[in-house]
């Protein structure tokens, strides 16, 4: 069958639905609707035959830019609606705009979460009670399709060539271990300290000789399209120039994965940064504030899962986060060596 399956939202949403493509895509042929956000991340994969995408109307600023994303959105309504498609699956709970997108496409039937979804919606997966991570819970939406196998890993497909170049940026000859800190999160109550970060830098520096790549959004805090920590990315690197911290900033998300493959360990708050992080078979130290860890934690990849006590992650102290750190790399390391 040809299913077309709709992932409007953010690029960590994307990430944790790879499993279940991966599953889909054993039996039938699976494209997948995209934003030009999150579009990167099915970069390479090799269980989306097509990819369709469109421009969120406010992420363009200019008259022209606005003009040109309408066009597309025809462009791909006219592409899905000719197609026409035997399922369309919605990821997650349904919504208006994800149903509008399901019309569209003429499929026969359409699954979704949510047992109050609209009569067109012919498989409605009752919305889940019990505590369970997303990539399980998304893996429900191929129970209609008599698909029960177990999700697999997150899948991101890093080309050499893209490695070859995030290894230039910051001389990889020297084979010292090599850490990531990504400072950035988009929600207020999971960005730990900048003083934080420097402190657990230097801890890193002084417990072994090791060199740590400092990752982060690109972008001013007072950008009111897309903000990020260039501020606080140059306080923490100045604060370093004593040990061997790179600053690695990046302008897409491929260079964000690229990099992140290089590392032997991350720290990063919950996000999607995370799960490129686990996307790219990295261990992780996950922070969290005010979301929660065993739905939104590494899937499927070594990690620790610190969560905060009042819903802020700067209730969490670098005593912890260094040492779920060291204890995590101490038992990947035991792991390498027991085989």
């Amino acid at each position: 069958m040809k299913v077309l399956l709709i992932r409007r939202e953010n690029i960590g949403d994307l990430i944790l639905t790879t499993p279940l493509i991966s599953m889909l895509a054993k039996e039938h042929q699976v494209d997948v609707l995209v934003n030009t956000y999150n579009m990167p991340v099915l970069d390479g994969n090799p269980h989306v035959t097509n990819v369709y995408h469109y421009t969120k109307s406010h992420h363009e600023t200019s008259l022209k830019a606005k003009i040109g994303a309408v066009a597309h959105r025809l462009k791909t309504t006219l592409d899905i609606w000719r197609t026409g498609y035997d399922v369309a699956l919605i990821a997650g709970n349904w919504n208006k705009r994800a149903l509008t997108w399901a019309r569209l496409s003429r499929a026969k039937r359409v699954i979704s979460i949510g047992e109050d979804a609209p009569a067109v919606i012919t498989d409605r997966i009752p919305y889940i009670q019990e505590k369970m991570h997303l990539v399980e819970e998304l893996v429900q939406l191929a129970r209609p399709l008599g698909c029960e196998l177990r999700p697999g890993k997150l899948e991101l497909y890093v080309t050499p060539a893209e490695i070859e170049q995030a290894a230039e940026k910051i001389s990889t000859q020297n084979k010292l271990p090599l850490y990531g800190l990504q400072i950035s999160s988009r929600k207020p109550n999971q960005r730990w300290p900048v003083e934080y970060f420097i402190e657990l830098a230097h801890r890193l520096s002084q417990r072994e000789p090791c060199r740590i790549m400092l990752f982060w959004s690109p972008g001013s805090s007072d950008n009111p399209m897309h903000p990020g920590d260039d501020e606080k990315a140059a306080v923490i690197a100045q604060s370093c120039s004593d040990i061997d911290l790179i600053p690695y900033k990046t302008s897409n998300i491929r260079e964000l994965m690229a990099g992140m493959a290089l590392c032997d360990q991350i720290v990063t708050s919950d996000g999607g940064a995370l799960h490129i992080a686990a996307g790219v078979g990295k261990p992780v130290v996950a922070l969290f504030g005010n979301s929660d860890g065993y739905h939104w934690g590494p899937w499927q990849v070594p990690s620790r899962v610190l969560e905060a006590t009042d819903n802020h992650v700067n209730s969490l102290s670098t005593d912890q986060v260094y040492g779920s750190f060291i204890d995590l790399r101490n038992e990947v390391l035991s792991q390498e060596v027991t085989g």
